[in-house]
């Protein structure tokens, strides 16, 4: 049913048209459309398309032409891109490498560069931009000038020609000159070429060096970490094997207090250690993207050094503009995390709430970041790939849509996990239980190792891990929480009162509190006649 439901959606979605102004289109044929003028660089202004001309890796100028809208049906109307393309190879055309010259006349062209010009001749009162040498008897044709491209550029036909006639042959005369053999020499590009290998290696050896002490610290922390963790296991099996109280056969209050004061030593200690490997793991990782810019700007730069290789750079644009893409993604969420944990521990250190309990507060905020990270990162990394979607040409709306319905399948399919999900965030909101509290989950008594958006893991003070499903809790009792209650309790004498008249009834005590003496008056110090009442509350 849920599976029907989707794909009713999305064939809603799919089949549905759009009115244009020559009739009615499919979206599938608009999106269609959008991506391929994407992928070509096509922009559409209303009624006209253009298209910039690339050579050499560079671009000349733009022409324009009127707009296509159904490129699938054929019309008389020339496409904007496949003008874009006949010039660019007629540029090619020039430079490119011919036979008609003896070898000794070097790098061999179709063109000579010493005897090239380009000019403007008027074919049926149209401007039209020709190539011709000494050795071609029949000039080569380069491109029209139309008055929707003078329209395009505000300017008159007659100098918009001028204008990229000037264009056209400055870099046709550029592009000849670096197929000589003195462009060639060791002095040349080759000796640039070689100069930029050896800064490339250089600087990934430096890079390289840098590295090694960084990984060893962080091997050193993640070593300690395994250290403690195994330590704290250890002591849960000693607590685990211990005899039972005979009067009840169950686990004491001692030993789950012994279990928690444990656990709260070792966290202080995670804690330290998990910040020390967050800032190691952020300087290495700016480092391995170091390395592969240098790699990726000394492969740039040797590519355009070469003018028989500059035509490939295009190649890298996108391999680029996809890791740039990818690393912006990796540090909005590497940054989101060091600001988080500023905040938590400026929280933690400055707040209100910290006067009752600090150490509970600590716990509790790094429960909250455990299990929002991998959400904040989730969001991050998918906003990072609807980016690099729209980038590889892909409409917004297409990706929006599929990400819609994709999303809506997800729900529908595996409504456990988001029932899980939810009861997460619920107790997150409220404050039920954080990690290090003691809490009772379906007859279950144990600490919070762990806990994540979808389940609890409890570890118990006979050293069983339990793993509970957020969404299957009804019932949780909060023990730390309801000690940490009984130990502000409120404490009244009258005026003149001394301590051995100070009493309470019975039925006026609380509960007895397992972090407190067996004195219930130690550390009172006796009262003074200005003094009406006493708090008492757990330090």
């Amino acid at each position: 049913m849920n599976a029907a439901i989707v794909g009713l959606l999305a064939l809603t979605l799919l089949s549905s048209w759009v009115p244009t102004v020559d009739g009615r289109v499919s979206l599938m044929q608009i999106w269609r459309q959008q991506m391929q003028q994407r992928s070509q660089q096509i922009e559409r202004l209303g009624n006209v398309e253009v298209m910039p001309v690339r050579f050499e890796g560079r671009e000349l100028f733009t022409l324009a032409a009127p707009t296509v809208w159904d490129r699938g049906k054929p019309t008389q109307q020339l496409p904007v891109e496949v003008r874009a393309t006949q010039v660019e190879a007629n540029l090619n055309r020039v430079i490119e490498g011919s036979f008609l010259r003896d070898a000794k006349d070097g790098i061999l062209t179709n063109f000579d560069p010493k005897t090239m010009q380009v000019s403007v001749v008027s074919l049926n009162d149209v401007p039209v931009i020709i190539a011709s040498d000494s050795y071609h008897l029949q000039p080569l044709k380069l491109v029209t000038v139309t008055y929707i491209d003078a329209d395009y550029n505000a300017q008159p036909v007659a100098e918009l020609a001028e204008q990229w006639r000037s264009l056209i042959y400055q870099s046709l005369y550029s592009a000849l000159l670096d197929r000589s053999p003195d462009a060639l020499r060791l002095r040349g590009k080759l000796g640039e070429s070689l100069l930029a290998l050896a800064l490339m290696l250089g600087a990934s050896l430096v890079i390289r060096l840098l590295q090694i002490p960084l990984r060893r610290r962080n091997r050193h922390l993640r070593m300690q970490q395994t250290a403690l963790i195994a330590e704290h296991l250890a002591d849960s099996g000693q607590i685990s094997g211990q005899e039972p109280a005979p009067a009840t056969n169950k686990v004491t209050e001692n030993d789950l207090l012994a279990l928690r004061s444990r656990f709260v030593a070792m966290f202080e200690q995670l804690q330290q250690l998990r910040q020390q490997r967050q800032v190691v793991g952020f300087f290495r990782w700016q480092l391995a993207w170091g390395q592969v810019v240098i790699w990726l700007a000394g492969l740039s730069l040797a590519l355009g050094l070469f003018p028989w290789t500059r035509q490939y750079l295009s190649l890298l644009a996108m391999p680029i503009a996809l890791l740039a893409i990818w690393f912006g993604a990796g540090l909005v969420n590497r940054l989101t995390n060091l600001l988080l944990q500023g905040m938590a521990s400026a929280w933690v250190r400055f707040g209100t709430a910290a006067a009752d309990a600090p150490l509970r507060d600590e716990l509790r905020v790094f429960t909250v970041l455990s299990a929002v990270q991998p959400l904040k990162s989730f969001v991050v990394y998918a906003t990072g790939l609807v980016v690099a979607l729209v980038y590889l040409g892909l409409p917004l709306s297409l990706v929006l849509c599929v990400s819609g319905v994709v999303g809506l399948a997800v729900l529908l399919i595996c409504q456990g996990f988001v029932r899980d999900w939810a009861m997460g965030l619920l107790i997150l909101w409220e404050d039920q239980y954080a990690v290090g509290d003691l809490v009772t989950v379906a007859g279950e008594t144990g600490l919070v190792e762990h806990m994540n958006l979808r389940l609890t893991q409890i570890q118990t003070a006979a050293g069983r891990l339990i793993s509970i499903a957020n969404g299957s809790l009804t019932k949780i009792e909060n023990l730390t929480r309801s000690w940490l209650h009984q130990t502000s309790n409120q404490l009244s004498s009258p005026q003149g009162g001394s301590r051995a008249s100070f009493k309470r009834s019975p039925a006026d005590s609380p509960p007895a509190n397992p972090f407190s003496s067996s004195d219930p008056f130690d550390g009172i110090d006796p009262l003074s006649p200005e003094s009406s009442e006493v708090k008492a509350t757990e330090g």
